[in-house]
C-alpha cells in the first residue's frame, strides 16, 4: 500500500498523471492497480462510463466516460 506523502527533498513528486484515494492514501497511474467497475446506472455515471475504487479501502476514486478508461487488454 503506497501513501500520499509530499514532496520532499529526499522524495520526487508523483507523475502528474497520478491518482490518489483520499481515505487511505493509496496512489498509482489511472491505469494501474484501481479496480474499475462498470457503471451500473446512469446515477453512476454517464452510461457507457466506469467508476474507478481504490484497491485497499474500496473508496470511490473517479469516475470516467469509456474514452476515459485504460485500455486493458
Amino acid at each position: 500500500m503506497s501513501v500520499h506523502s509530499p514532496a520532499t527533498p529526499d522524495r520526487d513528486p508523483p507523475p502528474k498523471a497520478t491518482l490518489f484515494c483520499p481515505d487511505c492514501g493509496h496512489e498509482s497511474p489511472p491505469a494501474g492497480d484501481w479496480e474499475v467497475r462498470g457503471a451500473e446506472t446512469d446515477s453512476d455515471l454517464t452510461s457507457a462510463g466506469a467508476v474507478l475504487r481504490c484497491p485497499d479501502c474500496r473508496r470511490t476514486v473517479a469516475t470516467r466516460g469509456r474514452s476515459e478508461l485504460p485500455q486493458v487488454a
